[in-house]
């Protein structure tokens, strides 16, 4: 009797499973929903975070001093990087302006007698302003100026000191060694493209879910509704996995993306962070009137998961309620799990405690659906 009743549970799963490749495989909205746009928006944000776009910033440079010292630091900050600087004929004034109107996002004012006052010790002040409301590039374009700046005190110490008669103490001998874990201007750029990619991924997943379950009342003929369910999504969940894993290869293969963790380790956090989408638009799908209620659903899950995954802000300076929306999200262990797996290579331990996680929410949502999919299915939609 049990060997029946599995071996019929798994006929109900396989029938339903090649039945819904054959009708998604005729739809063309299925192929919209499953790659074609998701593919289309990742290049469209490829573009926008491609190698390069935090790099050559355009910032204004105001020059007061005329003097070899300020065109050797117009020219250096010039040859960073991240800052492309142009001089601003109209003086200080039109250089704010043009930080104002986003023409330029930071503003390099080098004070009069800046070589004079330098020489004299007498220690000038160099400005540099930056637009905060363009976070990112504004940032950015700061970025080679202190280095610079402490060059340049570096070089001049031994100048100064001649002057002033004194002789220089003498330096300890120290050797530096290091590594770097996070690059600011490659990992950054990886981490914004790769998250909005995970952040499409559940977005595409929880709405085709709704779309599919929409149109699965015949699933309430079914003697076994359960695996006759499973194999309808189960087409999904390897399709949505596929175009992850699609997406990572083209970060390390298009944009040089350095992968340091184990491949398997991300297929397995990529097919349990799918599963626990889809979940979610199981439940949107259960739990609403209809449909378009379920849809009109998906913008709040998608505000939440932005805010609260630790894209938008720093998850640990959030106050403790925000934290707890952040933990109950699985956008932000999957993107914290395969984004250290970017970084480093992640032992086994951690990587299966995400995957656990991962699993318990289509295990809790096939505890709260278990009934109420049934009679949902079966009931007429009502207006939303």
């Amino acid at each position: 009797m049990v060997m029946e009743t599995v071996a019929g549970g798994l006929r109900a799963f396989s029938h339903s499973f090649n039945r819904e490749i054959r009708v998604a495989w005729r739809k063309p909205v299925f192929h919209w929903l499953g790659w074609c746009f998701p593919l289309l928006l990742f290049a469209l944000i490829a573009s926008d975070f491609s190698e390069g776009s935090l790099m050559n910033l355009p910032v204004a440079a105001v020059d007061n001093d005329h003097s070899t010292l300020s065109r050797t630091l117009i020219r250096n900050l010039n040859a960073g990087s991240h800052a492309d600087v142009s001089q601003s004929d109209g003086g200080e004034s039109a250089a704010l302006e043009q930080l104002r109107q986003a023409k330029a996002y930071a503003v390099l004012v080098v004070p009069p007698f800046f070589e004079a006052d330098t020489l004299a010790g007498r220690q000038p002040r160099v400005t540099l302003y930056y637009n905060a409301l363009f976070y990112g590039a504004g940032f950015y374009a700061t970025q080679d100026f202190a280095g610079l700046v402490s060059t340049l005190n570096t070089q001049y110490q031994p100048v100064l000191a001649a002057a002033a008669g004194r002789p220089m103490p003498a330096l300890p001998n120290a050797s530096l060694a290091y590594d770097s874990l996070f690059n600011a201007s490659g990992s950054y750029i990886y981490y914004q493209q790769f998250g909005a990619s995970i952040h499409m991924a559940q977005l595409f997943a929880v709405t085709c879910m709704i779309y599919v379950l929409a149109r699965s009342r015949p699933l309430i003929f079914q003697r076994y509704f359960g695996m006759a369910l499973l194999g309808k999504l189960a087409p999904y969940t390897l399709c949505y996995t596929a175009l992850l894993l699609t997406e990572i290869a083209l970060l390390v293969g298009v944009f040089s993306a350095r992968v340091v963790g184990n491949p398997f380790y991300i297929l397995c956090v990529c097919f349990f962070y799918i599963m626990a989408a889809q979940s979610l638009g199981i439940l949107l799908f259960t739990f609403t009137a209809s449909a378009i209620s379920a849809y009109m659903m998906i913008g709040i899950l998608v505000g939440l998961a932005f805010t609260f995954s630790g894209m938008a802000m720093p998850a640990l300076s959030m106050p403790w309620p925000a934290q707890l929306i952040s933990q109950i999200e699985p956008l932000t262990h999957a993107l914290y799990a395969l984004f250290d797996l970017f970084l480093r290579d992640v032992p086994v331990k951690p990587i299966a405690s995400v995957c656990l996680i991962l699993l318990i929410y289509p295990v809790v949502t096939a505890l709260l659906v278990r009934k109420r999919l049934f009679v949902r299915l079966k009931n007429p939609e009502a207006s939303p």
